[in-house]
């Protein structure tokens, strides 16, 4: 439980999809907002069955968080991976969290409480009808994919009804159209072409259906006078067809309705379930003993879809349900101008130079009722966030996760969130009567963060605007990830041209280039400057005693004493071997940064306790930085006076 209601956790795909989008608003139209909080985890990306590739927008799975969830929900034939429904249902399981799967594939025995439509049954409608209704003897079935068990499943049932009827069932009656209109409407081409038109052809599905008619439309063939053509799955574009596809509809509206009334046997809620459908009334009773069979609940429940018969069969057109004409309009909604105005969106974010910049770019009217998180490590800039290492690591969200954009904020603190907090003020938003639905942010294959959408509604044109925020938040964060650290190599090649990597000082170019900078600004012009040059005593004698390593450590110490003893903004700079200068602006008292100098190098010596010695002669000059001022001159006179320094300093010795 979560605030004081108990969570549901739905995941599925694209809630933008007009069956999945149907199966949301029934479901939560049903739901006391007052006990239950309907959370939402949604994937964009298309799976297929076949395809154990598990795509960075499954990552959304992982924000569950079984500690706080009451039931799970999977919609298996809409995410359609068995790896990633099997691994959401193990972690449920793990916490005893109970499961309902959705047309799930297979038996399904123990694996929580499988509720399916039975395809068989109502595919068995449809060919009965056209065989039995319509005194069809000539019929052919064009199925989806071989070796797949939905199609054979209803190749299967094709082969009964027709036997039954006395027609002798043989292979030639069947085609195989891959579930799709193009290789359906080749299949039905390829029946006209070799003479063999059936009476009526009967499709797994209804885009193969409206394929066929289309391609039959084209040869001049009479949809139903020359041949029948039904379809399976009561897809609203059945009603927008000429004719009508007759078909057997999978209402999501019903099958809302049987989780509900799962959902209230499993909270023993009998209160709530006052404003159930009457038929679902019935299948109330036997839940108990479907559900319960130990301490996790399991079992299968079988709904029953609805024959939509239609003009493509010769029956009279059926009324569509009351919603679909909205339902096919909003359905368009998402190729408006919102798309344009999200990729402007994106493209300024790739562009941008700062995160903070970013959460300003974001405050549009487009991302209204959404707050985005992101993963801690795309803020490091020295990240290679999308090299394949990184991607190795997993598709699952970071423990620690930073809130980017919040739509009710007006501050901008790159905050940490996580947990059960998956978003700032869930807590407000739990008390409202609409889902709150997570979707992923990715780029490469790789989790960026989430989305958190919060609208105020369950329609298609909300719903619709998922995809194109989650995508073109994904391609302008993705792209600004991949400049930031873009830049930050820039900035490392441009500091191993301009600094020497011993000492970190400017080497000769990067000396050049900041004076040249200087020059240009003029910011210190007509003030006094210093330069001095510095050597360091006995370098030879160091690394022939003591060898290259310790000449190394030398020249280090005289440079961090160059560097600490001038003041902040100066020009310091190793020139090559144990020659080091640096420009001082201002007036800083040259005797004494040379005298620090000593100083320095005297306490290095004495905390050091090394075998020899580390000296450095100084020579300086001054003088004025103005149009007149000549380095090459400057430079020649502190060196003169560097090399009187050292040969006092030899002379002492001997």
């Amino acid at each position: 439980m979560l605030y004081g209601k108990k969570v549901i956790a739905l995941c599925t795909s694209r809630v933008y999809d007009a069956q999945v989008n149907e199966f949301i608003r029934t479901l939560n139209s049903l739901l006391d907002h007052r006990k239950y909080i309907l959370f939402i985890f949604s994937i964009n990306n298309d799976m297929y069955w076949e395809d154990n590739n598990v795509n960075a927008g499954t990552s959304v799975y992982s924000l569950i968080d079984f500690s706080v969830t009451d039931v799970v929900i999977i919609m298996d034939e809409k995410i359609k991976s068995k790896p990633v429904s099997g691994k959401i249902a193990a972690d449920a399981k793990a916490c005893s969290v109970p499961v309902i799967h959705l047309d799930k594939d297979g038996d399904g025995d123990g694996d929580g409480i499988c509720i399916n439509f039975d395809f068989e049954k109502g595919f068995e409608l449809i060919v009965r009808h056209v065989i039995e209704e319509h005194a069809v003897r000539r019929v052919h079935l064009i199925a989806g994919f071989r070796d797949n068990s939905f199609s054979d499943a209803r190749v299967e049932v094709f082969k009964k009804v027709t036997i039954e009827n006395g027609i002798p069932f043989t292979d030639d009656m069947v085609s195989y159209g891959n579930f799709w209109a193009k290789p359906a409407a080749e299949a039905a081409l390829k029946l006209v072409e070799n003479g063999r038109l059936p009476e009526a052809i009967i499709c797994a599905n209804d885009v193969m259906a409206l394929g066929v008619c289309a391609a039959l439309a084209e040869k001049g063939i009479r949809v139903p006078e020359d041949v029948i053509v039904t379809g399976f799955d009561g897809y609203d574009e059945i009603y927008f067809s000429m004719p009508k596809i007759s078909s057997v509809r999978c209402g999501n509206d019903t099958m809302a309705g049987v989780v509900f009334d799962t959902l209230m046997g499993l909270f023993e809620d009998s209160g709530s379930a006052e404003n159930m459908f009457e038929d679902r009334r019935r299948m109330k009773g036997s839940l108990a003993d479907n559900m319960r069979t130990g301490s996790m609940p399991s079992g299968r429940i079988m709904v029953t879809p609805e024959l939509v018969l239609n003009g493509s069969c010769g029956c009279p057109d059926s009324e569509p349900p009351a919603d679909v004409y909205g339902r096919m309009n909003a359905g368009f909604y998402r190729y408006q101008d919102d798309i344009r105005r999200m990729f402007n969106i994106s493209e300024v974010v790739q562009m941008s130079d700062s995160f903070e910049k970013i959460a300003e770019y974001m405050k549009d009217d487009l991302l209204l009722d959404t707050c985005c998180i992101i993963n801690r490590s795309c803020l490091c800039r020295e990240n290679d966030y999308f090299s394949a290492e990184s991607i190795s690591m997993g598709k699952r969200f970071e423990e620690e996760r930073i809130l980017l954009y919040d739509h009710n904020s007006d501050t901008y603190d790159l905050r940490p969130i996580g947990g059960s907090s998956l978003a700032p003020n869930l807590q407000k938003l739990s008390e409202r009567e609409y889902p709150v639905i997570f979707t992923s942010i990715t780029y490469m294959d790789k989790p960026i963060g989430y989305v958190c959408f919060s609208y105020n509604s369950c329609e298609m044109p909300d719903y619709s605007k998922t995809f194109q925020i989650s995508t073109a938040l994904g391609i302008g964060l993705g792209g600004f990830i991949i400049r930031q650290y873009q830049r930050y190599l820039n900035e490392k090649v441009e500091e191993m041209y301009k600094n020497d990597f011993l000492t970190q000082l400017y080497n000769r170019n990067g000396f050049f280039a900041a004076f040249q900078d200087f020059k240009e600004k003029r910011a210190y012009e007509g003030q006094v400057v210093s330069l001095f040059s510095a050597d360091l005593d006995g370098l030879k004698y160091i690394n022939d005693h003591f060898g290259h390593d310790a000449g190394d450590v030398a020249i280090k110490a005289v440079a961090d004493a160059l560097r600490t003893s001038c003041p902040e903004g100066s020009l310091c700079a190793r020139f090559g071997g144990d020659e080091m200068i640096a420009l001082v602006f201002g007036n800083s008292p040259a005797g004494e940064i040379a005298a620090e100098i000593e100083k320095h190098l005297d306490r290095f010596n004495a905390e050091a306790g090394l075998d020899y010695t580390v000296s450095a002669s100084c020579g300086y000059c001054t003088a004025f930085f103005d149009e007149s001022f000549d380095f090459d001159y400057i430079s020649k006179l502190a060196d003169e006076n560097m090399y009187k320094i050292k040969k006092n300093r030899k002379d002492e010795i001997t």
